[in-house]
């Protein structure tokens, strides 16, 4: 049971623990939901800026524990952004793909922040060292792409106190 317990122990630190060394976020350009074109990192709304990934549908509800628990606003305060990532295979619905989306996200604004990227998500993991597809990643990112905290999954009251702490120290 005590190897047990520090693995999970060691897991857990790992989630939460500031990303690698030299970790920088890769060069993306795609359109918001608005139609509008970014050129990521550069194209980020803020320095330091708030990035969510997500790679699945039913990944949306995770984003969510962080916006509610950080009372994100896409009107006012700390800049963020969501990146859905849906993979180089779903371009040819990218019209279908996005419209849906739009019909989800009515307010501009939040629009405006969802940039879907149609890319494997290797294009987005490899450079910030994350393997796989099954959580969300939580990042924060400056606007030369370098990645100064990241984590893994929903939003947990020691993750959000993380972040905030990072976040300050980043402005």
């Amino acid at each position: 049971m005590t190897g047990i317990f520090r693995a999970a122990l060691v897991i857990a630190l790992f989630w939460t623990m500031p990303v690698q060394a030299n970790a920088v976020f890769p060069t993306l350009s795609f359109e918001d939901l608005n139609g509008d074109m970014h050129v990521l990192p550069k194209g980020l709304p803020g320095d330091p800026t708030i990035v969510f990934i997500a790679y699945k549908r039913n990944q949306q509800p995770a984003v969510n524990t962080w916006i509610n628990a950080l009372g994100l606003d896409p009107n006012r305060g700390a800049e963020f952004v969501e990146l859905p990532v849906v993979g180089a295979n779903a371009k040819f619905m990218k019209s279908f793909i996005d419209n849906g989306m739009r019909s989800g996200i009515v307010d501009p604004a939040l629009r405006a922040r969802t940039i879907t990227i149609y890319e494997n998500a290797s294009v987005v993991n490899r450079p910030l060292g994350f393997a796989g597809r099954d959580e969300i990643r939580v990042l924060i990112v400056s606007q030369n792409g370098d990645v100064l905290w990241s984590t893994s999954g929903s939003a947990t009251e020691t993750a959000v106190k993380d972040l905030q702490a990072a976040f300050t120290a980043a402005q």
